[in-house]
């Protein structure tokens, strides 16, 4: 319990700490989480959460959502017992460049860890700017996971494997012109190719098979 303001009075709003939950993740390091919640003093009463005592006043409305801390830890594995819930061909936001995965069954209240092709994403690496591309929601603790990349993403919950995610990019634009361009250029060759046999194939009849009209030209010189 740490007291971080007075409010001018007797009265102290302090940060009252839960204890820390599970570790994310079994065998390796990984990462677990605690969560605070505001509470206010007023001597000699007993401490009282804040929204309590502010009732419906809407002051530090961001001291009313849980506060979290992050700290390392490494625990050793135990059977799963969850089943694989399998999500695929998420399509990344042609606006955004981007999409939201959800983790089923993860909440800020339960030890969630994500991983892209394997690695791990921590909130360590958040923090220090080394994973750029993901971005982990802090306000529901994780269990959302903000991606740009397309990439094999898997979510665990209580060190579990719940699902798994593969989004994939929109081609984009000039790409699928490019595409279009040479279908019509395979179908310009293609006809002209056809029209340059027909043709050949017409030039050969009229060698080999002359007109009634010159044939009787011929025979009337014979004479």
């Amino acid at each position: 319990m740490g007291i971080t303001l007075s409010l001018g009075g007797e009265e102290l709003i302090f940060t009252r700490w839960e204890p820390w939950q599970g570790c994310n993740r079994c065998g390796e390091r990984g990462e677990r989480k605690r969560l605070g919640y505001c509470y206010i003093m007023e001597p000699p009463q007993k401490p009282v959460p804040c929204w309590l005592y502010l009732g419906d006043m809407k002051l530090w409305s961001s001291r009313m959502r849980p506060e979290m801390q992050v700290e390392a830890c490494q625990v050793p594995c135990q059977t799963s017992t969850l089943d694989v819930i399998t999500f695929d061909n998420f399509e990344i936001s042609e606006d955004s460049g981007s999409v939201w995965l959800t983790c089923p069954q993860g909440s800020i209240y339960r030890p969630i860890l994500w991983e892209a092709n394997n690695i791990p994403l921590t909130w360590q690496g958040q923090l220090s700017n080394q994973d750029y591309n993901t971005i982990l929601e802090p306000t529901n603790g994780g269990r959302q996971l903000r991606v740009f990349e397309p990439a094999v993403y898997r979510c665990f919950v209580k060190q579990e494997l719940v699902a798994r995610f593969n989004p994939k990019p929109v081609p984009d634009l000039p790409e699928i012109l490019s595409q279009d361009a040479r279908s019509v250029l395979k179908a310009l060759k293609l006809m002209l190719l056809v029209g340059i046999v027909l043709g050949l194939l017409g030039l050969l009849l009229k060698l080999f098979h002359p007109s009634h009209h010159k044939r009787s030209n011929q025979v009337l010189l014979v004479k």
